[in-house]
């Protein structure tokens, strides 16, 4: 799901994707290095990457994998490649995988807040993945690993049920880690997993 900025005539309202709604709603989670980028004919700021996967945390590919992202500087990708950094992705597979002829994959990179795309330096996180649990960030390596491979394993165990996984949205609690990446007017939301959160709420009004 792609984060947005809701505005009506009282208020901004800024919302961003937890790291327990990335985890539920992608369809591939990995860490890998990669290999190749060049830009996209498709999009001004549109990249095409090729990453080697190390470790499949949900989901199943091949390796190595192709996959889109927007709004990332070329001088990340190129640090990314000549350092062979490793990285976490969240990638989705596009429901209209053929609509756009020029572009040879269907998997594209989420999003975490304000356009922030979920494609995480494990070794310099910064302020990048949200947990709803604590409205706090996670900026190391073992913490965000240990935090996806938990959430992961709540999702498989409500969908082994039967149960299916809906979006909710949490509100964000005033001078928290989280508020303070998402304030842009008088309210913030968190997307979430709706079981794991039963004061969230299905809709914003």
């Amino acid at each position: 799901m792609f984060l947005f900025s809701l505005f009506n005539a009282r208020s901004e309202i800024n919302i961003g994707n937890s790291v327990e709604w990335l985890c539920a709603d992608a369809g591939l989670i990995a860490t890998g290095k990669l290999k190749s980028y060049a830009k996209a004919e498709a999009g001004n700021n549109l990249w095409i990457c090729t990453i080697q996967t190390m470790e499949i945390l949900k989901g199943t590919t091949e390796s190595p994998l192709d996959f889109t992202i927007n709004n990332i500087a070329e001088d990340s990708l190129k640090k990314y490649v000549s350092e062979q950094t490793t990285l976490l992705i969240f990638l989705k597979e596009s429901e209209n995988p053929f609509k756009n002829k020029k572009l040879k994959t269907s998997w594209y990179i989420m999003e975490t807040y304000n356009s922030v795309p979920a494609l995480i330096n494990l070794f310099n996180p910064q302020e990048t993945l949200i947990t709803a649990h604590t409205f706090s960030v996670l900026n190391y390596r073992e913490l965000i690993i240990s935090v996806c491979r938990l959430c992961l394993k709540k999702i498989a165990e409500y969908e082994i049920q039967g149960e299916t996984v809906f979006m909710n949205y949490l509100e964000i609690p005033f001078q928290t880690p989280a508020y303070g990446l998402l304030y842009s007017g008088s309210a913030c939301y968190l997307t979430v997993p709706d079981f794991m959160f039963p004061e969230s709420k299905e809709k914003l009004y």
